[in-house]
């Protein structure tokens, strides 16, 4: 049986957005980028919410 895995990303406060839907707060550095790459190695599909997909998708073009 495959397994199911969730990913949120959440601050203390339960926001993770800043004022204005700002996330320049975020860093992620090469230890958490290779630990992501990682954990999503295996994985035969990966599903993001709307603003996730829509943010990845402004980096590529």
């Amino acid at each position: 049986m495959r397994k199911i895995v969730v990913q949120m990303s959440l601050s203390l406060d339960g926001f993770f957005e800043g004022p204005g839907g700002d996330i320049g707060w975020h860093q992620v550095d090469e230890e958490l980028h290779q630990h992501f790459n990682d954990v999503i190695a295996p994985m035969g599909g990966f599903l993001s919410g709307r603003v996730s997909h829509e943010l990845r998708h402004e980096r590529v073009r």
